[in-house]
């Protein structure tokens, strides 16, 4: 039975009246509320220790059966979109090797948000220890290498949920924090980040719901801010935002999550109401709060599960748990999409969902990541990919083409959605990304060259194993000792992907120390490193010269974009930004690790550049993935001995 009443005690008041129990969330536990409403946070901005410690970067295509053929694929996305999962994050350990759950994610801009709570083992008998919130805070400027900037924890409450506040004052925004406290049950904490992370000397705001005992559910719109509280006891509770007084609770059980469609007043307000009878309860937005629609959606399973809404256009997407997902018009109520349980894998369970402008991103459960597409005139969505990766995909959450999983105890998984190429291009070039500034080659190939190059580097033989003597070569650019020009021409290609080749140029006496110091120096040769047969059209020979002379004391480097080239008729200007991008500098490579030989054979007379195209330590490395040939105009104008010898 639901239950409507204004406080009129203090919030202090009432939640003295509380008994709660001997599990988190049940009402039995007598725990008296001895600590205040202000709570120091522990607060660490050591953010590279963190980063150190716990994140690990990994650059691994998904959805990419060239690179790895497990993934689950039922339909090819087409040139137009690749996937990349950047990065693996482990979740904080505290004493007692515990180790917390990753619960939720806010992703907002170049920032991201991170919360965990500690899941008692069962059986447990409550006490303070097993209670740990958590939460990490993500710089995601540079989308390829996320790192952590600072962190926060509290041993007096687990962190189930989070909403970022979408108001600013100045440098300051408001993290709403879902709360189990040991000493109230229910709470919603306000924390103030300034600068986008949390300050040192952070204090948590507490707020409480009586007589729920677990927020799991918060969400800021116009004036007011919404939480839902409890299982068994709880339900919806209607903070004024300007002073976070109680203004009204509606009391009912099984309350889960709350999501709203706007940040306006008229915008609805819906919390979930989990269990065999669940139900959307649709609100309006105001002062009066009131009840516009109670929506019939089924049975969700597992009762207890994670249960996660997501709103999108006036549609609510519930996570189903066992019964999939489904979508609801808030206006009709009418069900408009679903993703049913016999599309989905035997160990589907539908724990959360976000929605892009293209895809419908659905964490299920130990099914793992499933990208989804919706189809026009149908109500069944349709599985594009699946990213099974052997942990529990508990909450999802997407933004500015970033991608972040929740995992439980298995931390997270960031991905990227890697957007189109923004490249400086030596010319303009076809359809099959040839340029049309191609010369003819005035330096034809020397007939031994490629049974040289088959000697020193065989296919699919791990070159740091047969040829170790190869990388104590500091030798990886081109160096000139007077004023030359510079061609590259096009031998060869073992690649499964369609990479994209580029030079640069610096100052020999003063290496870049970073990508950003030769940024305004790159530019794209080859937009199409593929040969003919090979998902190109380069032949043996095609030449480019670089543009102008360069003086003496200019070192060349190369780059190489793994597998950026989608096609003219895929992507405007038919370039992405690729998996990664390989340097012949190592310091510049995101990996740290030589992506590149450089050798010359003295009897062809002939500087090669060679490139493994994935990022070591995975791939064949067999260093033949995209071969060059490197021309200096005049041929003195480089010291040839400093080279990896070839033919030799």
């Amino acid at each position: 039975m639901k239950k409507i009443f204004k406080p009129i005690l203090s919030i202090a008041v009432v939640a003295g009246l509380i008994f709660w129990g001997c599990k988190k969330d049940d009402p039995d536990n007598n725990n008296p509320d001895t600590n205040s409403d202000q709570i120091a946070l522990d607060v660490n901005t050591d953010g590279v220790t963190e980063t150190q410690n716990r994140v690990n970067y990994v650059y691994e295509p998904l959805f990419d059966t060239a690179y790895n053929p497990g993934f689950k694929s039922t339909k090819d996305l087409g040139g137009e979109d690749m996937f990349i999962l950047i990065a693996e994050v482990e979740s904080p350990v505290r004493s007692g090797d515990r180790v917390l759950s990753a619960t939720h994610v806010e992703v907002n801009g170049n920032y991201a948000y991170v919360s965990y709570h500690y899941n008692e083992p069962n059986g447990s008998s409550i006490s303070e220890d097993l209670y740990e919130g958590h939460i990490d805070v993500f710089d995601i400027t540079e989308p390829t290498i996320p790192v952590i900037l600072s962190t926060a924890q509290t041993h007096r409450a687990d962190f189930n949920t989070m909403f970022l506040d979408y108001e600013t004052e100045g440098a300051q925004r408001k993290l709403w924090i879902g709360a189990t406290d040991y000493g109230v049950g229910g709470a919603v904490f306000e924390l103030d980040l300034m600068d986008n992370t949390i300050p040192v000397g952070s204090m948590l705001s507490r707020y409480k719901t009586p007589p729920g005992f677990s927020v799991n559910g918060v969400v800021r719109s116009a004036d007011w801010l919404y939480a839902t509280a409890g299982r068994t006891a709880g339900g919806v509770y209607t903070f004024d935002e300007a002073t976070m007084n109680l203004a009204q609770v509606e009391e009912f059980t099984n309350a889960k999550y709350a999501a709203a469609s706007g940040t306006d007043i008229g915008s609805k307000h819906v919390a979930l109401k989990s269990g065999t009878s669940a139900e959307l309860l649709v609100y309006e937005v105001s002062e009066e709060h009131t009840l516009l629609n109670t929506i019939d959606i089924g049975s969700i399973a597992p009762e207890n599960g994670k249960s996660g809404i997501y709103i999108k256009d006036n549609i609510c997407w519930v996570a189903m748990g066992y019964n999939g997902l489904k979508a609801y018009d808030l206006n009709t109520g009418n069900l408009v999409h679903t993703l049913s349980p016999e599309n989905m894998g035997p160990d589907a369970v539908t724990n959360g969902v976000c929605l892009d402008e293209d895809y419908v991103y659905i964490a299920n459960g130990s099914g793992g990541m499933y990208l989804c597409e919706i189809v026009d005139g149908q109500q069944e969505i349709e599985v594009l990919e699946i990213y099974d990766y052997g942990a529990s995909a508990n909450y999802i959450d997407v933004g500015n083409n970033m991608i972040f999983i929740a995992n439980g105890r298995e931390g997270l998984k960031i991905l990227r959605r890697v957007p189109p190429g923004d490249y400086t291009v030596i010319c303009d070039y076809d359809e099959n990304g040839v340029p049309y500034c191609i010369e003819e080659n005035l330096d034809p190939l020397c007939d031994d060259l490629l049974g040289h190059l088959a000697v020193a580097l065989p296919e699919s033989e791990n070159a740091w194993v047969t040829h170790p003597e190869y990388f104590t070569n500091p030798n990886t650019n081109v160096v000139l000792t007077e004023e030359a020009t510079v061609y590259v021409t096009f031998i060869d290609e073992g690649a499964g992907w369609k990479n994209s080749l580029g030079t640069y140029y610096y100052d020999a006496a003063t290496p870049p120390m970073s990508v950003a110091d030769i940024a305004a120096e790159k530019m794209l040769i080859y937009p199409n490193a593929s040969k003919v047969g090979s998902g190109g059209a380069l032949q043996a020979g095609n030449t480019m010269r670089l543009l102008g002379t360069f003086p003496e004391g200019t070192a060349i480097g190369s780059f190489l974009v793994a597998n950026s080239w989608r096609g003219l008729q895929n992507v405007p200007g038919g370039l992405t930004e690729g998996y990664y991008t390989q340097y012949t500098n190592v310091a510049l490579n995101q990996n740290e690790q030589q992506q590149s030989l450089l050798f010359y054979d003295a009897t062809c007379d002939a500087i090669i550049l060679t490139f493994e195209d994935v990022k070591i330590p995975n791939g064949d490395k067999d260093y033949n993935d995209c071969i060059f040939k490197v021309i200096v105009d005049p041929p003195t104008a480089v010291n040839t001995d400093l080279f990896i010898p070839l033919g030799e």
